[in-house]
């Protein structure tokens, strides 16, 4: 959030786009004058997330209901891992780049896998170690850990699968390394879902982004896994 306010700093009273309801983004310290747009498909997750600050509306990220040049920043977390790599990637870096003003800046935390793939085991393996901070951190490297080729993806259903013949016991694992068991609700959603994300090495993202985008600042968070969470920040070309 440090390096998204910084970043922001820069533009005086500015048009920004949101991409979804992150409460810390909406919530963050904005320069005075700005004018604040939320864009979510979701309708659950504008009833049940949104922060109830500046304005909100369902859209479709790869079409943009907006005019074109009309944002001066466009922020968001992850957007991109629920769309395919190279083409759902491409179509909307042209549907952002066509709603931000040619000055505009793009502020995106991006989820990538590693440059040298882990498999399923060691992620498992590092769990039963403790050396895994949080459950949302163990859920994302065994997601990327199952995914086959950038291009296929895995399913959040695979995740759980992989999980529930894995470990017969969640709960004591859970009580062991002192972790809450209401996280279990975050990954037994996923049962039998078809819905796949994506993640691509960096380099293929630099790839995709440096189509249409000058990337001007890149952040590795010193945070657990912050290697697999760059922050780019993009202008357009």
């Amino acid at each position: 959030m440090e390096i998204y306010e910084r970043e922001v700093a820069q533009i005086a009273s500015p048009r920004a786009l949101v991409l979804g309801v992150t409460p810390e983004i909406v919530g963050m310290r904005w320069p005075a004058g700005t004018e604040l747009l939320a864009l979510d498909r979701s309708a659950g997750m504008i009833e049940h997330v949104w922060p109830r600050k500046g304005l909100v509306a369902r859209s479709d990220w790869l079409k943009l209901a907006l005019p074109d040049a009309s944002r001066d920043v466009v922020i968001g977390d992850n957007p991109f891992t629920r769309h395919r790599y190279p083409d759902g990637h491409r179509a909307m870096l042209a549907s952002i780049r066509r709603v931000l003003a040619p000055r505009g800046l793009l502020v995106l935390r991006y989820f990538c896998r590693a440059e040298t793939d882990e498999t399923p085991g060691r992620v498992f393996g590092e769990l039963r170690e403790g050396k895994i901070g949080n459950f949302h951190i163990f859920k994302w490297r065994l997601a990327m850990a199952l995914q086959a080729s950038v291009a296929q993806g895995v399913a959040w259903g695979e995740v759980w699968d992989a999980w529930n013949a894995e470990v017969r016991d969640p709960e004591a694992v859970l009580k062991r390394l002192g972790w809450k068991p209401e996280v279990l609700r975050t990954i037994e959603v996923n049962r039998g879902s078809v819905d796949r994300v994506t993640f691509p090495r960096l380099s293929e993202i630099r790839q995709v982004l440096g189509e249409t985008f000058d990337v001007l600042q890149s952040y590795v968070p010193g945070y657990e896994m912050g290697e697999r969470c760059p922050i780019l920040v993009s202008k357009p070309r």
